[in-house]
């Protein structure tokens, strides 16, 4: 369990090391999509970070600690979060104490309630929407994602996110039964709204959308912040992989190094996706979607109880 433990701290520290790369390679792209200079190279992203690293920390003359100290236990739910998906250690079933998907639910769900507490508690009204807006938006989402994870559950008998991994890879279950193709597909749009990407969101404004929380935040504060949003999306991106792609080898090092890659292709793709299109409105098209998504999930469940 020892080693374990070494390796999922390897995987975050890897993942906060790398993730400002992609994103710097992400915004690049997208500057240049949009016809508009962007940054100079991939690493304009670290260079912010540092400057933020410098500058002080100053808070509203309203905010609690909860307010002061939400960034730093974002940060740590994310990062445990991180560390409890099978990437490096794919054969420790004994491991399934934390690689459980009821531990990341419940983790994804104690973050929700932070980012909305802390943006509450600043007093700031912008935040304060901003907040609101990420909380109507995991009721949309957050059912299809426990909907789609419990068709999972019911396949394998088990929430151990390492032996669902081997099962997958070695074909016990998977692609092979309806319902876990039908629920991969549902589950990939709620990845997507997750990661805050157009046309569901745009992370970019951050005095009224998902980042609405961060308009109060400054220096250290704002840079664990921002490392935060960034590691979620890896984060999301990475349950995805370890759930319904899960094909990776065993050596933990080439592991961690496959699963960079692909997580950062999956990244930066993204972002040919969320430049075609406009935002969509809350209350409007993004509810039809996300109803659309909900039916989609239903049906896996149907598919599963039919025996499918």
């Amino acid at each position: 369990m020892s080693t374990t433990l070494f390796w999922m701290v390897v995987q975050v520290l890897a993942v906060v090391a790398v993730a400002p790369f992609f994103d710097g390679v992400a915004r690049m792209i997208r500057a240049k999509m949009q016809a508009r200079k962007g940054p100079p190279d991939p690493f304009q992203t670290y260079r912010d970070l540092y400057k933020l690293f410098k500058r002080g920390r100053v808070y509203p003359k309203n905010a609690h600690w909860v307010f002061k100290y939400a960034p730093y236990i974002m940060f740590g739910v994310v990062a445990t979060m991180l560390a409890a998906l099978p990437i490096t250690y794919a054969t420790d079933f004994k491991a399934g104490v934390v690689s459980d998907l009821f531990v990341i639910l419940y983790l994804g769900a104690f973050f929700r309630f932070i980012f909305g507490v802390a943006s509450n508690d600043s007093g700031n009204a912008f935040a304060a929407i901003g907040g609101s807006r990420e909380q109507m938006i995991g009721v949309f989402v957050e059912p299809v994602i426990v909907l789609c994870l419990i068709v999972v559950m019911l396949l394998a008998k088990t929430s151990n996110l390492v032996e669902i991994q081997y099962m997958v890879k070695h074909w016990q279950i998977g692609y092979i039964y309806p319902s876990f193709a039908i629920a991969s597909i549902a589950f990939l749009w709620a990845i997507y709204v997750e990661m805050a990407r157009n046309p569901y969101d745009l992370a970019e404004a951050e005095q009224e959308l998902q980042e609405g929380v961060l308009g109060e935040y400054s220096g250290s504060d704002l840079a664990i912040s921002h490392m935060t949003m960034l590691i979620k999306q890896f984060v999301m991106i990475g349950l995805f992989l370890s759930i319904f792609e899960p094909w990776n080898v065993e050596f933990p090092l080439l592991a961690l190094l496959i699963y960079i890659i692909k997580a950062g292709v999956f990244y930066v793709g993204a972002v040919f996706i969320d430049n075609f299109g406009p935002r969509y409105k809350l209350l409007s098209s993004f509810k039809r979607k996300a109803n659309f998504a909900l039916v989609i999930a239903f049906m896996a469940v149907i598919t599963y109880v039919l025996g499918a």
